[in-house]
């Protein structure tokens, strides 16, 4: 459990795959990380909350921040598809997902193995999104 403050992450936390998994690993990448569990099942979002819970804030900048500047963007020369859209059931795999490393690395791949979950395609798109069906445990049919 998180400690008394409710913004400190838990010291003693380490995910159930790899004991390097701290907070401070989980906080590197807290969209895809916040949902790693520890051997005895509790959650990152839990036990790192200064890593996942947005309330908690980011650590204090050590200069003000600077806006951003402007970007004028150009017209792209050829045409772009869209982005696909999101299932409709919310637990249909990604057809035209897979790994970055390989092709072959689908969601029907994922799904023979719950610790690739953690894998994502060439634009960052993790499996635990894209494959919903293999990774998501409320749709019944992850592992």
């Amino acid at each position: 459990s998180p400690p008394a403050s409710g913004c400190e992450n838990d010291a003693s936390w380490s995910g159930k795959f790899n004991a390097a998994h701290t907070c401070a690993y989980v906080a590197e990448n807290p969209e895809n990380r916040c949902f790693f569990e520890n051997s005895e099942g509790v959650t990152a979002g839990t036990a790192c909350p200064a890593a996942c819970d947005a309330s908690c804030g980011s650590p204090p900048a050590t200069s003000s921040p600077v806006p951003p500047t402007p970007v004028t963007l150009s017209p792209i020369a050829s045409p772009v598809a869209p982005p696909p859209s999101p299932p409709a059931s919310g637990c249909e795999n990604d057809a035209s997902w897979s790994g970055k490393y390989s092709a072959a690395h689908t969601c029907d791949y994922v799904a023979e193995n719950p610790q690739r979950c953690f894998f994502e395609n060439s634009d960052g798109v993790g499996a635990i999104e894209a494959c919903p069906a293999a990774c998501d445990s409320a749709c019944g049919t992850s592992r």
